[in-house]
């Protein structure tokens, strides 16, 4: 039996799950030195990895891994890997490609309707006993405003036929955008640039990538309307946080959702934390997490889990080129026929 090795949280649901195909094994110390020295010498007899946003997977982690067959990413992003070293160093990456496409999509929209309409605002008021707070507390519709989505892939997509359906115009800029298909969901592909300047609420879909980090900065901001609207579900390194808290400040930005940071969880010092009056919303990482994706994802793991068991590749590799390194022979019977 191969073993498993998941290098951050518990591993219950894991036993629970995968324990009949696979020997899992996680981590016991605390925080701190001795965790450390516990991943190093587990994920060195380990045949699979399970990783995840908690823990970052480069050349260090895996060094003297001899055994390690393939990662398998729990998450569609696979930004916390470095896929070239893994590729190098002769190890299938696999996602979770499909698992929370809606459920991320309806948080996006969930926290679209909640910044527009000023809820963190009169959520607080009500709690400090100030009904008068919804004299105070006043939004817009959406009919008829214009959502520009920085990114359109399949989340992006399904964001645009939730905003097209409650009358919103979408606009989107994406560097792969099928235009067609964009255009056949009613939906104008635009330059960035376009989109900062029309859009009164903008959503971000894109992967962090080295192209994408920090792309939502002073500059960019300078470049949005007065009194936008900022919703991130994607990655938290793609905005400049301490740009967002200082334009929430004078004014340009109306309202703000984060699910993401780029440090998670952030410090209690943190300049967003605590700014729900000035419409802020920060949600931890959790648009992912309804019963329906857990369900979808248990489901995909398990058949990649599987495959790597029964010496098959795993399906979602995203570093398909890896497939015919020499290393894997022995390893997966289908290397050579899928790569």
């Amino acid at each position: 039996m191969l073993t498993l090795f998941k290098p951050y949280g518990d591993i219950f649901a894991e036993e629970r799950r995968y324990g009949h195909i696979v020997n899992v094994v996680g981590v016991t110390e605390p925080e701190g030195p001795g965790r450390e020295a516990e991943i190093r010498k587990k994920i060195k007899t380990c045949d699979i990895l399970q990783a995840d946003v908690d823990i970052a997977v480069n050349r260090e982690l895996i060094e003297g891994a001899e055994n390690l067959r393939a990662i398998v990413c729990t998450s569609i992003g696979t930004d916390y890997v470095d896929i070239p070293e893994m590729t190098k160093a002769g190890i299938p990456v696999a996602n979770n490609p499909d698992f929370c496409i809606e459920a991320v999509a309806e948080f996006a929209m969930s926290l679209i309707f909640s910044i527009v309409r000023r809820v963190p605002k009169a959520v607080n008021g009500v709690a400090d006993n100030n009904w008068l707070v919804r004299y105070q507390s006043g939004g817009i519709e959406l009919k008829g405003k214009t959502l520009g989505l920085v990114g359109f892939g399949r989340i992006g997509r399904e964001v645009a036929r939730m905003a097209s359906g409650i009358g919103m115009k979408v606009i989107a800029f994406d560097k792969y955008i099928n235009t067609d298909l964009a255009a056949s969901m009613g939906v104008t592909s635009v330059e960035i640039e376009e989109l900062y300047a029309q859009a009164d609420v903008i959503s971000i879909h894109c992967p962090l990538t080295e192209e994408t980090k920090g792309m939502i900065d002073k500059t960019a901001l300078e470049k949005m309307k007065n009194g936008v609207y900022l919703i991130n579900v994607s990655r938290g390194g793609i905005i400049v946080e301490e740009d967002i808290t200082a334009f929430i400040k004078n004014g340009k930005l109306a309202g703000v959702a984060l699910d993401v940071l780029g440090t998670e969880p952030p410090a209690k010092s943190h300049p967003l934390i605590g700014l729900a009056d000035q419409n802020v919303i920060i949600t931890p990482h959790m648009a992912w997490n309804t019963h329906e994706a857990d369900e979808k994802a248990f489901l995909h793991t398990l058949e990649q889990i599987k495959a790597i068991s029964e010496g098959k590749v795993p399906p979602s590799v995203v570093n398909k080129e890896v497939l015919s390194n020499s290393r894997l022979e022995g390893w997966f019977c289908n290397s050579k026929v899928e790569s």
